[in-house]
């Protein structure tokens, strides 16, 4: 049966022009890739050289044999990168997410249900770039905050719910209205995370008459809300009656600053995250119906 290593050394051999040469390229001795082509033609039970004293060349059925040769390596090659990607793709995970509360529910839960396997969180603000995402294989799983469009290929449902309020400093105006409206924001200066995918896009569109200080470190972000300058949002996905000195959580009732999230794989990966889908299912996520 012919080896790999018997073609990769016969290229090497048309490549460098000489058995010394190639010979030592290979980092073998000579004699032994002398016999490596001579077990080669009996293999093929061809001659693929020419022999003179001190000397051997390729003819014709030896080129033929090289360019042969070269296709096989090339194509063991492709087969060895597709399995090692597919073996990669089964040990990590890309999840794209709207926003970061799904991304802080389900890498946990990944840790949990799926040992070894690695979890990639990216935030993307687009739904239509997430859909995307998935069809292309860039993503496994994504989450959006709007429903998807019926579509065989795809799996999904809602799995939770997430309202913001702002959290305003107890001698601020603001600080005396028992819910606020979008209205009401007009003309505020307010301090903005700016790593909340989808929310940015809202608050700057609901909100065009606010004035919003945006930070990009969330150290900084924390520090100066301790401060209690400014007014900022905050979320009930997490800790939603934990009180805070100096502050009060006052609710947005505008349905804009409400939102559902929906789970998504490919319908051919449904089984694959079972579990994940499972446990999303029993966590009861859902404060109230929207």
């Amino acid at each position: 049966m012919i080896e790999l290593e018997q073609l990769r050394q016969l290229v090497a051999f048309a490549e460098y022009g000489t058995l010394s040469k190639a010979a030592e390229a290979l980092h073998i001795s000579q004699p032994s890739l002398s016999r490596t082509m001579q077990a080669l033609e009996e293999e093929l039970k061809a001659v693929l050289f020419t022999r003179q004293k001190n000397r051997i060349a390729l003819n014709e059925t030896g080129e033929v044999a090289v360019e042969q040769a070269r296709h096989v390596l090339s194509a063991a090659e492709e087969l060895t990168e597709r399995v090692r990607l597919a073996h990669r793709s089964r040990q990590r995970i890309s999840l794209g997410s709207c926003a970061p509360v799904p991304i802080q529910d389900l890498k946990p839960l990944f840790r949990e249900l799926y040992d070894g396997v690695m979890v990639s969180a990216e935030l993307n603000d687009s739904d239509e770039a997430l859909l995307d995402g998935l069809r292309q294989g860039r993503y496994q799983i994504v989450v959006t905050h709007q429903a998807p469009p019926q579509d065989a290929e795809l799996f999904s449902f809602a799995y939770r719910e997430e309202h913001l309020s702002l959290l305003v400093p107890i001698d601020h105006p603001l600080a005396q209205l028992p819910i606020i409206h979008a209205d009401d924001l007009a003309h505020q200066n307010l301090l903005l995370y700016s790593e909340i995918g989808f929310w940015t896009q809202v608050c700057r569109k609901k909100l065009p008459d606010a004035h919003f200080l945006f930070m990009n470190e969330w150290d900084a972000f924390g520090e100066l809300v301790g401060l209690g300058a400014f007014p900022s949002f905050v979320t009930d996905a997490f800790d939603p009656e934990r009180p805070v000195e100096n502050k009060v959580v006052i609710p947005i009732e505008d349905e804009d600053f409400q939102t559902a999230y929906y789970f998504l794989c490919l319908e051919k990966d449904r089984e694959k995250f079972q579990r994940l889908i499972g446990r999303l299912r029993e966590k009861r996520f859902w404060t109230e119906p929207l």
